[in-house]
């Protein structure tokens, strides 16, 4: 035989049931009630994400230089020998 439910478990069911559209405004008038500003908090994200994406092309930057430096000079160590791997030094060529 089936067991009957109680009520929280229904309670708690209706509410994973609402519509994403009703769980944004209840949740946007209990952020009002509470003085929060979704529109700022909004705000603030976006600048974060905004930021995270500037920083994230910058260290990219950065390191395509320092790779592109690398390779020149690896290029230019390889210029000077007269037979390829028979002398190399790097810390002489570096400095």
């Amino acid at each position: 035989m089936a067991t009957r439910r109680a009520k929280a478990d229904e309670s708690n069911a209706s509410l994973a049931n609402i519509s994403r559209t009703r769980r944004a405004q209840l949740v946007a008038e209990f952020e009002g009630e509470l003085g929060i500003d979704y529109k700022a908090r909004a705000a603030a994200a976006e600048a974060e994400r905004r930021w995270i994406a500037r920083k994230t092309f910058i260290v990219w930057t950065v390191a395509l230089i320092f790779f592109a430096i690398a390779c020149q000079k690896l290029w230019i160590m390889g210029q000077d020998v007269d037979q390829p791997f028979s002398d190399i030094n790097p810390i002489e060529s570096w400095f």
